[in-house]
């Protein structure tokens, strides 16, 4: 009986393992080229990335010049409340008192606004930089070299700088 089992048990094998071949085998197809490029320096360093960079920065200083206008006449309205206080009625400086202390929670409302807007701006610029721009280059030239998969140097533990791509595609960004 075990010798009868025994030859089942070899034959179900020769039967199934032609089944089972690729199996062991690695999920990442033979001839895979991966690649690396740092999308932090190729936004950075770019001239479109500078570009990008330049435009950001003065958004922000037009923002920052409007908040610091703001932020300069709500100090020359409290100078000027603390140096009338003693000419005024004491509810007279509470109304004053009060409406300071309204224009400095909107000032800092309008503050909160702005910095909002800044990262919505930084973000949309970066995201067409990206998309526009730094994203097809990487494709025409991973392409060209036969490269299946391109990594963010960032976001890498280690990688042989043989295989960056990022001062090609720099050299490439106009």
């Amino acid at each position: 009986m075990n010798r009868y089992a025994a030859l089942a048990c070899l034959g179900l094998g020769l039967m199934v393992s032609p089944l089972l071949g690729g199996i062991g085998r690695s999920a990442v197809p033979e001839g895979t080229k991966i690649a690396v490029v740092d999308l932090r320096s190729l936004m950075e360093t770019t001239p479109a990335g500078k570009r990008t960079m330049e435009a950001f920065d003065k958004s922000q200083k037009a923002k920052q010049a409007t908040l610091s206008k703001g932020e300069d006449e709500l100090k020359k309205t409290q100078d000027d409340l603390i140096k009338r206080k003693p000419l005024l009625k004491p509810e007279t400086f509470e109304a004053e008192r009060q409406a300071l202390e309204k224009k400095f929670v909107e000032l800092q409302e309008t503050k909160l606004k702005l910095e909002r807007e800044l990262a919505e701006d930084y973000t949309q610029l970066s995201k067409d930089l990206f998309e526009k721009q730094i994203k097809p280059k990487i494709a025409l030239i991973a392409k060209a070299e036969g490269i299946t998969v391109v990594l963010d140097k960032g976001e890498m533990v280690y990688a042989d700088s043989a295989i960056d791509l990022t001062q090609r595609i720099n050299a490439e960004m106009k």
